[in-house]
């Protein structure tokens, strides 16, 4: 009898510690997947804020240019 659960108990921690390497393994690709996730939405975040900001400081050369050249126009009249 004592034989019979021996073999029962190791079977149950030898099954029990492959689902656990399994599921750490599931994990750690699922953990893996979510920082590449996150790295490309940042790096799009990064890129389109780059854009707005660059489109944002043209407009505000054109505007300054503008300025500039009304106030050399009135200056010279």
């Amino acid at each position: 009898m004592g034989y019979l659960w021996w073999v029962r108990l190791s079977s149950f921690a030898a099954g029990a510690s492959t689902a656990s390497a399994v599921g750490f393994l599931l994990l750690y690709k699922d953990h893996l997947l979510a920082r590449a996730a996150n790295a490309r939405q940042v790096e799009d975040v990064k890129r389109i804020s780059k854009k707005h900001y660059e489109a944002l400081n043209h407009r505000i050369s054109a505007l300054e240019n503008k300025k500039e050249s009304g106030t050399n126009k009135e200056a010279s009249d």
